[in-house]
């Protein structure tokens, strides 16, 4: 075992660890993180500093787990309670009544629960959103007649366990009230545990901002009010903190806030933010509209490219040097996961492929009116939001009749809705309407012609149609775009493996195993209720197996 690693092996180990966490290491910081590096190369026993760079740069079981004991040595871990009392009395004070606020009015127009969604990026063990529902809960006196949303996310695994549990020492309440201390929390021995009601507000789980894709709506992070992500830009690489930056302008609703620490991003906000400056802080607001760059993206995207849609599967898949049983040799983080969908088994039907099911009785006539009721004079511009809302929560009750009413309600009020056209064609699909569902399958790829989820529904529809090769093309289209969307390479298996081709149908699992071994093992994946990524990737091998 070395004592120290070279100057130019460490640099290697840096600029790995900065791709995949984003963290920035200062000069004097190099030191430091050589010890890192050694001490968990002395748990793995590896004593050969190649090795062990090998080891973090495969993506494997064994590499997620040294990752994570890793980034439990490299990320800093501290916080309090109502930390930074000049942005917490600007949330309750200025914040939070201009949001609860807006909310009552839109439900008083809309007939419908008030809602807020809010999410800490970086939270730590658990503090600041915790912090965020007491005072909530202080400023909302109907709080059981709203629909709260707080999310707490961290790159550290074992904070986030903590949080979950709610348990915290006296430390962590130097600058809290004992009234409200005593109000919201019960004391055990000489730890303090916040009160049930206010635990069960807040949900947590583990993200890397860098690599994984946001907005994503399997893991209900869209569409919020406002984001807090604060003392964890001060770590990052300045192209880092502009690459999440962006993500929060596209996961924030138009007009919602992002809060950071202070001077964080200055130099880097970008055009879909409006500062606004008070004197406890500067808070950025997200535009109306898409930056000049996002929108050439999304231009760029409209052009199809003839030959990667004429590459065979085989060419598809080589690059990423796939074996059986889903291991792969490419770079860690080298391609970030893009995209989390429902997937799909063998002997599923349409139906219920799709997140719920068709239940005999909430059939719905497609030619059935459903004009909207609300002037829209009267409406503010985010109205259009909170209804799709409500007609995602119906779809999921498998009240489709109303699921219909309301997203078609949003789309009068905001014609290019991506979210309401594309709810539109799941609820079509699953009550068998196979040509409506097309239709608006289409209109909601002319809104984000960047998602291949309409895409991805219309493959199935033409499977159960009986469509083999339409649906084989549509699904090699949505790899050549997106080539970390699991479901398509899990359906196209499924094909092949229903004509007989069990040589591709292996190579489709296999490159999906692969896909599933670079998330969390935890990560909730929609297939016939939620399954975690870890149980998608054993029942694969089990099916690769039998093969």
């Amino acid at each position: 075992m070395p004592n120290d690693l070279s100057p130019i092996v460490l640099q290697l180990f840096i600029q790995l660890i900065t791709a995949q966490i984003g963290l920035q290491i200062r000069p004097q910081d190099r030191s430091a993180v050589s010890e890192k590096l050694l001490t968990r190369m002395k748990f793995a026993n590896i004593s050969d500093p190649e090795k062990y760079y090998q080891l973090l740069t495969i993506t494997s079981f064994e590499s997620k787990n040294e990752w994570r004991e890793l980034v439990l040595l490299l990320t800093t871990v501290e916080s309090y309670f109502m930390r930074d009392q000049g942005q917490f009395s600007l949330l309750k004070k200025v914040i939070f009544p201009e949001l609860i606020e807006q909310k009552r009015n839109l439900s008083k127009t809309l007939g419908i629960k008030p809602t807020l969604r809010i999410w800490s990026a970086g939270c730590s063990t658990g503090e600041e959103p915790y912090s965020l529902a007491i005072i909530l809960k202080q400023l909302i006196s109907d709080w059981e007649q709203w629909k709260i949303l707080i999310l707490g996310t961290d790159i550290n695994e074992e904070v986030i366990k903590k949080a979950q549990q709610g348990v915290y020492s006296p430390w962590s309440f130097r600058l809290v009230d004992p009234q409200v201390q005593n109000q919201y929390f019960s004391q055990r021995k000489n730890e303090w545990k916040i009160n049930r009601e206010l635990r069960e507000s807040v949900n947590f789980s583990c993200i890397n901002l860098i690599t994984d894709h946001l907005p994503n709506i399997y893991i209900n992070i869209h569409n919020i009010d406002l984001i807090l992500c604060r003392n964890v830009f001060v770590y990052f690489e300045p192209k880092y903190i502009s690459l999440v930056v962006k993500k929060f302008a596209n996961t924030l609703r138009p007009g919602g806030y992002l809060i950071t620490g202070h001077a964080e991003v200055r130099s880097q906000i970008i055009n879909e933010f409006q500062p606004k400056i008070f004197p406890e802080s500067v808070v950025y607001q997200r535009r109306e509209f898409l930056s000049k760059e996002r929108l050439q993206i999304e231009s760029l995207r409209l052009e199809e490219p003839k030959s990667a849609l004429e590459k065979s599967e085989k060419s598809l898949v080589d690059d990423r040097h796939l074996v059986a049983g889903g291991t792969i040799s490419a770079s860690f983080g080298k391609e970030p996961f893009s995209e989390m969908t429902p997937l799909l088994t063998e002997s599923s039907s349409l139906g219920k492929r799709i997140q719920t099911r068709y239940v005999a009785g909430d059939c719905v006539s497609p030619s059935q009116s459903f004009s909207p009721t609300i002037s829209k004079a009267k409406i503010p511009e985010q109205a259009y939001l909170i209804l799709i809302e409500e007609a995602k929560n119906s779809f999921q009750n498998k009240a489709y009749a109303e699921a219909i009413n309301q997203a078609k309600k949003s789309i009068d009020l905001q014609p290019d809705n991506f979210d309401a056209n594309y709810l539109l064609a799941q609820i079509y699909a699953n009550l068998g309407k196979h040509s409506q569902a097309i239709e608006y399958c289409e209109r909601a790829s002319k809104v984000d012609s960047m998602s291949v989820h309409p895409d991805y529904l219309q493959a199935q529809i033409a499977e159960e149609q009986g469509e083999l090769e339409k649906a084989k093309k549509i699904l090699k289209k949505i790899i050549c775009f997106s080539p970390s969307f699991i479901s398509a390479y899990l359906e196209l298996g499924n094909i092949y493996h229903k004509q007989g081709q069990i040589k591709r149908a292996i190579t489709m699992y296999n490159s999906s195993c692969a896909i599933l071994t670079r998330l969390p093992p935890h990560t909730p994946i929609e297939q016939q209720g939620k399954m975690t990524a870890n149980q998608v990737l054993l029942d694969v091998k089990q099916k690769l197996l039998k093969l």
